[in-house]
């Protein structure tokens, strides 16, 4: 099979928004009729449904937002909550985060905050990113840093059950529907990176360094979050995490000046200093 087409059967399979949506785009074009928004989300939706007949999961989470946000139907808040709570019954986890939401403003069930909390903390238990960029964004705020760190740390650690599509290869070898920008894929991404600057430059676990540094370079390459540039930088210019390596640490501060992020004539600075030092010692 070309690398660039998803059947339908592998599509209803496999039940990823990436690959359904590609898949409703083709069959349009082939019936030679404009590729329509309106019409590709109610043929989404209608993937989902066939795809849900067989009590998957993913189909049944999938066709849940389609009824919760009225994606390719009209906005059915029971129906929705049935799928999310069959969906999270199957081992969903992103189906307990929006249950919570559910829950937290009393749509289509009687609002119930102690019921969203349970639900959203099971959901991060799981490693759920969302869930624990959600529960670890509170902890931050409330100032419980080692709280915080302990969440997005959890979702780091899970990062392999939560994949995400990147391109067709993905949409076919059976990872989320998520790209990198959207739902999964950037809560992930988030969580990768204050997992990492919590655990470098905050609380500062010294045996987690090394691992801190895989996760900023998975959030910047594959996440696409330029953001980790700057404690890159760090990790090179003071061998924290990596060898120190002024070559590196040079290349992730330009980024960070290039596209101007806040805190980069900081890492200049620490790097032309801690650079100066050490040439100063050779000679």
């Amino acid at each position: 099979m070309e690398n660039n087409v998803v059947s339908f059967d592998q599509a209803v399979d496999l039940c990823n928004r990436a690959g359904m949506r590609f898949l409703s785009f083709v069959k349009k074009v082939k019936k030679g009729v404009d590729a329509d928004e309106t019409e590709v989300k109610h043929e989404m939706f209608l993937l989902y449904l066939e795809a849900a007949k067989s009590g998957h999961p993913r189909a049944l989470y999938n066709l849940g937002v389609c009824y919760h946000f009225g994606i390719g139907v009209g906005v059915d808040h029971e129906e929705a909550l049935s799928c999310y709570e069959k969906a999270a019954e199957g081992g969903k986890t992103e189906a307990l985060v929006y249950l919570s939401k559910m829950y937290a403003v009393g749509e289509g069930v009687e609002r119930d905050e102690k019921k969203a909390d349970e639900l959203l903390k099971k959901a991060a238990e799981k490693g759920n990113p969302t869930a624990c960029f959600i529960l670890g964004g509170h902890a931050a705020n409330a100032k419980d840093t080692r709280v915080a760190l302990s969440f997005f740390k959890k979702a780091a650690v899970c990062r392999n059950n939560f994949a995400y599509c990147v391109d067709m290869d993905d949409a076919q070898s059976g990872k989320d529907y998520e790209t990198v920008r959207d739902g999964i894929g950037k809560n992930l991404g988030k969580c990768l990176f204050f997992a990492a600057f919590l655990t470098i430059l905050v609380v500062r676990v010294k045996e987690d360094y090394a691992q801190a540094v895989e996760w900023l370079k998975i959030a910047f390459e594959e996440c696409e979050m330029p953001e980790c540039a700057i404690v890159l930088a760090h990790a090179y210019t003071y061998g924290e995490g990596a060898e120190q390596n002024f070559e590196e640490a040079e290349k992730y501060v330009k980024i960070a000046e290039d596209v101007g992020l806040h805190g980069a004539s900081d890492a200049r600075d620490d790097l032309e200093e801690v650079r100066a030092r050490k040439n100063a010692l050779k000679k």
